[in-house]
């Protein structure tokens, strides 16, 4: 979970903690709707407690929409609220770096001329697919709409960085920044392995973990 959302959804369980207290229909009715963003905003509608959440404000049973509300801050407070589907994407995203790595350090210590860019190209290949990776769970942790199973770095950094409709989930110079990896890896999807030099495979590969460490930790 992003450090923003993860902000916004602490938020979002103070107001529950109080909107569960001793107060009426309209704040239980309040605070399950609440309570119902915030599992799906992490573990998503497949939690036992959406089920029951949203059966109890359908039926408006403001008794158990509280006790319910209740259940989600005190999972959210216990660390119980963590997807293990984001747990597997990060680790999969980190061992994908570190491969890219091995790759990279493994064309510093070569003196074949033609291997050192295949290794270089690789690390620039798999430090793409990461990134793409983490931009498309930065989007689905935020709500932004993109075409699944058509998605490019070019696509999901658009869809990330929309000023013109207040749209600005990566910062300006990550937008700048994001572009010049998604060159380095495209040259890499091309084929053009000469154009690719080692100190910015080796740049790419510490910024897009910085990136991913900064915004999906």
């Amino acid at each position: 979970m992003s450090r923003d959302l993860n902000s916004i959804i602490k938020a979002r369980i103070e107001r529950i903690k109080y909107l569960s207290g001793d107060q009426g229909s309209s704040e239980f009715l309040e605070a399950g709707s609440l309570a119902l963003t915030v599992l799906h905003d992490t573990v998503g509608g497949s939690h036992p407690l959406y089920a029951v959440l949203d059966n109890s404000l359908k039926d408006n049973d403001w008794e158990v929409a509280r006790a319910a509300s209740r259940g989600v801050a005190t999972l959210f407070e216990q660390g119980g609220l963590q997807s293990p589907r984001l747990v597997v994407a990060h680790e999969i995203e980190g061992d994908l770096l570190d491969i890219a790595q091995r790759q990279a350090q493994a064309a510093e210590k070569t003196t074949e001329a033609n291997q050192k860019q295949i290794q270089i190209s690789i690390a620039a290949f798999l430090a793409g697919a990461a990134l793409e990776d983490a931009l498309r769970r930065l989007a689905d942790a935020h709500g932004i709409a993109y075409e699944a199973g058509k998605t490019t770095l070019a696509k999901l950094q658009a869809a990330l960085y929309q000023p013109a409709k207040h749209i600005e989930i990566i910062s300006s110079s990550e937008n700048k920044q994001i572009i010049a990896w998604a060159d380095t890896r495209n040259k890499a999807d091309h084929g053009n392995f000469d154009t690719i030099t080692h100190t910015e495979v080796l740049t790419m590969l510490i910024g897009v973990r910085a990136f991913i460490d900064k915004h999906l930790p």
